[in-house]
């Protein structure tokens, strides 16, 4: 099982990211806060489950987020780091019609993070389509204690683009939650 502090062999080290979709694909980059490009990933679907591994600018896998079921509609998700096994996290949906709500947790169900929209009735003209509302959603990160701890902010923008920024990681490291936070920023772009 992979250490819980660890994410392969990226040094998640800045507080902030921006994730950003390529035009009209289901691609993606991420770059650190010097806008630099330290991720990619593309949706691969295999055997009815759909896959995004994150490869760094070597072109190597660093971690992988794949849907725990065939044709996943409800949002089940494990961050796998690659070469292990094991998943280190599982990311975990709860749609709503007004609010989009993921729980990430390690898999022995031990909660490390919420991450929830913010808006109200935009946000609920989002779960019906996103080309209905082209508004951004904004995403805020809580401990399980409720403590703020970062966000996840949608720009207006032709493309969709999130900045991640986690401030304050607590018990948990700084690279696990911001990779958690990177992947659901992709996952709710799909």
């Amino acid at each position: 099982m992979p250490v819980r502090d660890e994410v392969g062999d990226l040094p998640f080290g800045d507080e902030s990211y921006t994730v950003k979709r390529k035009f009209l694909r289901e691609e993606f980059w991420v770059s650190d806060s010097d806008g630099s490009r330290i991720l990619d990933t593309g949706r691969n679907v295999s055997e009815g489950m759909a896959t995004f591994p994150f490869r760094d600018e070597d072109d190597e896998i660093v971690f992988r987020v794949r849907s725990k079921r065939m044709f996943d509609s409800t949002g089940d998700y494990v961050l796998l780091v690659e070469g292990e096994n094991e998943p280190l996290l599982t990311l975990s949906k709860d749609l709503s019609f007004r609010r989009h709500h993921w729980t990430v947790a390690f898999p022995d169900g031990e909660e490390i993070a919420e991450v929830t929209s913010r808006r109200g009735l935009v946000g609920a003209v989002n779960t019906v389509s996103q080309m209905l509302s082209p508004l951004p959603q904004t995403f805020s990160i809580d401990a399980p204690n409720g403590e703020h701890i970062g966000d996840v902010a949608g720009r207006l923008h032709p493309r969709t683009v999130y900045d991640v920024r986690i401030e304050r990681p607590g018990a948990t490291s700084q690279g696990v939650l911001s990779a958690a936070s990177v992947a659901i920023a992709v996952l709710e772009s799909v």
